[in-house]
């Protein structure tokens, strides 16, 4: 299959289904059902019958547009029906309400077509043809062709996934991380070649795959093709499935992010890496900016497919998980960081922690971001208090009725704050989370 009879495929959606009214009715129910979205709308189509349709028995078809992706009905909806009998209009029908039932009955052997035209005015039709009689059937029992719709392809943006579903249920919304990994799915069923196999796409010169990262006042760093032996290009999700995917990740640029003074991070760089499973390629990105993706899809007419989304810094937050924690023996308090900058950067590139400290110990302790593992900020982070012994370790001196404090340095924020402050990429904000100390005891009130 190439670009041109990609231009073959109908965005509409069609749900039909089909009975039998007559009681004399020789076949069983079928459903159609096969999904072809191009991102609007879908067409709903597949044949099952126990046999090939009959003359003389009356069927009932429920005609449903919805939309593609969410699967909601579209109310208003409009479309034109026609049935065509060797090439004749023999019925036809409108429809503005998005839903149509049609009782329709086959006289003798032969080759019926249903037509779909101008679903939401606009040139799109999908041409059902059914065997009739001792015909001879299609795949299925049932052919199907779609006409007169320019379905270009279609990038989507998401976490991980694997397939063009998951992907919409995670579909990126506002700004990326600077630093981490993104899903890019493109559908384009016109380039499911073989469909015996997983297909590629993007890895030459004259039908390119090409990535820009811009932001921060910066070069953009620049993406081209990717077809080494071991990431050709974008691959199929599945076979036959006309959807493709490679990982990209963003992969920030050197920053002070523990505020000690020093740039190590040697993150950044822009290259082609393993593959598209795991990481398709890596692009350098800054503070804040935008990334697109381009596909030269049809090099002849000089048509590409394009996608931008953003990426940026926000304000990290950091809270205990509780109001008060009784002072008894050696009680664990927990607390907990938000901050999507980071990634899983603590693991190997930053020397970071957290200070601790009580009113009445205020040089308190340090608390590792990298403490049992938790690099990436999954789970809580601990320490105990007491008031028999100095602080020492992951235990904290404190007293009944002092004010524990948690302190992170958020050292990427954003150009603007939640509330309009102004920062530079210098600037940095000591985030502070508190909570109390209670005595470990229960009061018990005489009287």
């Amino acid at each position: 299959m190439t670009w041109k009879t990609s231009l073959l495929i109908l965005s509409a959606i069609v749900m039909v289904a089909f009975i039998p009214l007559s009681a004399y009715a020789a076949v069983d129910d079928g459903n159609l059902r096969k999904i072809t979205s191009d991102g609007q709308y879908d067409i709903g189509m597949s044949w099952q019958p126990a046999g090939p349709l009959k003359p003389g028995i009356d069927y009932l078809f429920n005609f449903e547009i919805r939309e593609g992706m969410s699967q909601k009905n579209i109310d208003d909806a409009s479309f034109n029906f026609d049935i065509i009998k060797d090439g004749t209009i023999i019925d036809t029908t409108s429809s503005s309400s998005g839903t149509l039932t049609k009782t329709i009955s086959f006289e003798k052997p032969g080759l019926v077509n249903l037509l779909l035209t101008d679903v939401n005015s606009t040139p799109r039709q999908v041409d059902f043809t059914f065997p009739v009689g001792n015909e001879k059937s299609s795949k299925n029992g049932m052919s199907f062709a779609m006409k007169n719709y320019n379905a270009e392809p279609k990038i989507f943006f998401c976490g991980n996934s694997k397939d063009l579903a998951t992907c919409l249920d995670k579909e990126l919304s506002g700004d990326a991380k600077w630093w981490g990994k993104v899903t890019i799915m493109i559908y384009a069923p016109g380039w499911n070649v073989d469909s015996e196999k997983r297909d590629r796409i993007g890895a030459t010169s004259d039908s390119a795959i090409t990535i820009t990262a811009r932001g921060d006042g910066n070069k953009n760093a620049e993406l081209g093709i990717c077809n080494d032996s071991n990431s050709e290009g974008f691959i199929e999700t599945a076979v036959d499935s006309g959807v493709f995917y490679g990982r990209l990740k963003l992969s920030a640029s050197d920053h002070d992010m523990n505020n000690d003074g020093v740039v190590d991070t040697k993150l950044g760089g822009t290259s082609c890496k393993n593959s598209p499973f795991d990481e398709y390629a890596k692009i350098e990105t800054g503070r804040d900016g935008a990334v697109t993706v381009n596909w030269e899809y049809n090099p002849e007419d000089d048509k590409t497919v394009s996608k931008t989304f953003t990426y940026g810094w926000s304000v990290a937050s950091i809270s205990f998980l509780e109001d008060e924690y009784p002072l008894d023996d050696r009680n664990k308090v927990q607390f907990k960081l938000k901050e999507k900058d980071l990634g899983d950067m603590p693991k190997n590139k930053i020397d970071l922690n957290y200070r601790v400290w009580s009113d009445s110990d205020l040089a308190g302790i340090l608390v590792e971001a990298t403490q049992d593992g938790n690099w990436k900020q999954k789970k809580p982070y601990f320490f105990y208090i007491q008031d028999h012994e100095e602080s020492n370790g992951d235990n904290l001196y404190a007293q009944e009725g002092d004010t524990l404090y948690v302190e992170y340095v958020d050292t990427t924020l954003p150009a603007v704050g939640p509330n309009g402050e102004q920062w530079s990429k210098s600037d940095t904000l000591d985030i502070i989370g508190t909570t109390s100390v209670t005595s470990g005891y229960p009061y018990v009130t005489l009287r």
